[in-house]
């Protein structure tokens, strides 16, 4: 009787569980979209801020192909669970290209601020940006295949406690401060937190190091690099 019951329990929690799912929500964005628009495939919005303003916990951006002419930077602030997180991706096969090359130089010129917890964030360029391509003070974050280039400071930095966060199968090239000398490919460094992890990622021709682990006014922090490469 008791195995009954608890196969009859387990049941009911997937019966929930299909039921939530079934509730996240898919939002497009499309440069020939716009944000009054629902955000559906047929009728897309135009950015990502009003994605972003539209999602929940559990839900899915779904960002087209094509080149994406950006000024401001894009900040994420929301913070998902284990169980519900963000997803931010590229649709399908398509590459989409943010374009910041409009941006000034200057340290709060970022193309992405990912201050938020639990997204995963997968094949999008991040492109010409006023300082770093994507900065990260979240945690428990996923960056998947994406390419960070010819930003003029890091591509992709972690700072202010960021920690957890995993790197994976990312570029990051050609990215160059006006001094030619503080622009990294990947960086993890000053006030970052603890159990960030890159694999398979590859950084070249950047201006300053590869990947930058200097630490200041931060103790008992461990980064892991694996199975990466840094050239030229």
């Amino acid at each position: 009787m008791l195995n009954i019951f608890i196969a009859m329990k387990k049941i009911f929690l997937l019966f929930i569980l299909v039921l939530i799912s079934n509730s996240w929500a898919q939002i497009f964005v499309s440069t020939s979209g716009a944000d009054n628009n629902p955000g559906t495939i047929e009728l897309p919005l135009k950015t990502i801020p009003a994605a972003v303003t539209l999602a929940q916990a559990g839900d899915t951006i779904f960002v087209r192909g094509g080149v994406y002419t950006l000024s401001a930077t894009i900040t994420i602030n929301k913070n998902g669970t284990e169980i519900n997180k963000y997803y931010l991706l590229a649709y399908q096969n398509e590459r989409p290209v943010l374009d910041f090359t409009t941006q000034p130089f200057g340290s709060s010129q970022r193309g992405i601020n990912l201050y938020g917890s639990y997204w995963h964030v997968k094949g999008i360029d991040i492109y010409g940006a006023g300082d770093n391509g994507m900065f990260i003070r979240g945690s428990f974050n996923v960056v998947e295949n994406c390419s960070f280039y010819e930003n003029r400071d890091t591509g992709l930095q972690l700072g202010n406690g960021a920690s957890y966060n995993n790197v994976i199968n990312c570029d990051s090239y050609f990215n160059a401060d006006p001094s030619q000398g503080n622009a990294d490919g990947f960086a993890a460094k000053l006030d970052v937190g603890t159990g960030n992890y890159f694999y398979g990622c590859r950084a070249w021709q950047n201006s300053d190091d590869g990947w930058d682990g200097y630490l200041r006014g931060a103790d008992n922090i461990t980064t892991v690099v694996e199975n990466s490469w840094c050239f030229m």
